[in-house]
């Protein structure tokens, strides 16, 4: 049996077409829309009607619109990693100037040497090899503030987390923190610090992160607004 086909793309971003794609899965039980930098993609029930698959994009096109704009945005404003780009580096902007000596930062300009690899790559490489030993005494800090020993630190390249405490002691910190401010930074790190004595988010954990970090809500708000930036490569 032919399934029944999307309806014809709703919107439009910067002369062009939203482009989407249907997914069926009999687990599914309700229509399900996420908009993201692809695109639309509508999760749906296999028997669906495309009737009822219309009727629901056409009620929710305002909230499609706006998704898709920010997403535009978003994308615009994502750093390519080429000569004269502009890099997040501790808070602050730095420029990239592609060069055959050695990889060395000076003043406002990261003289990066990709050799014969991929630009993307040696600059990942260059802000890992800067991260470990920038977060290092900031969770000696910490740690020293809430009275505990120093943990295991190691670095992490998780999509989606920006720290970790694991019950044995160790926290993982993504190396991509090193491009936000230092308040988004400390946040994080104050953030798994704290989990070193309470393993939750209850009520004794937040009183120990706000005696470490009284301004976390607003670094915690600004790494969710400016996270995307950091994940840009």
């Amino acid at each position: 049996m032919n399934q029944p086909a999307l309806p014809q793309p709703l919107l439009t971003c910067a002369g062009q077409t939203l482009p989407y794609r249907l997914v069926r899965s009999p687990r599914r039980r309700t229509i399900g829309l996420k908009i993201d930098e692809q695109g639309l993609t509508v999760f749906a029930p296999p028997n669906l009607p495309g009737a009822q698959l219309e009727t629901l994009i056409q009620t929710r096109a305002a909230w499609i619109r706006t998704k898709w704009t920010e997403c535009c945005q978003k994308s615009a404003l994502r750093v390519v990693p080429r000569e004269g780009a502009l890099l997040p580096y501790l808070g602050r902007t730095v420029r990239l100037s592609l060069d055959s000596g050695p990889t060395h930062l000076e003043g406002e300009v990261l003289y990066l040497n990709p050799g014969r690899g991929d630009i993307t790559v040696a600059l990942q490489r260059w802000y890992q090899a800067q991260a470990l030993p920038f977060f290092l005494p900031r969770v000696a800090h910490y740690a020293g503030q809430l009275g505990v020993p120093l943990p295991a630190v190691a670095l992490s390249n998780a999509r989606r987390r920006w720290g970790s405490c694991h019950a044995r002691g160790m926290i993982r910190l993504n190396w991509r923190l090193l491009k936000a401010s230092l308040a988004e930074m400390d946040y994080v790190i104050a953030h798994e610090v704290a989990h070193l004595r309470h393993m939750n988010h209850g009520p004794t954990f937040r009183e120990t992160l706000q005696c470490l970090y009284p301004n976390h809500a607003e670094a915690h708000r600004t790494l969710r607004e400016r996270g995307f930036l950091y994940h840009a490569f």
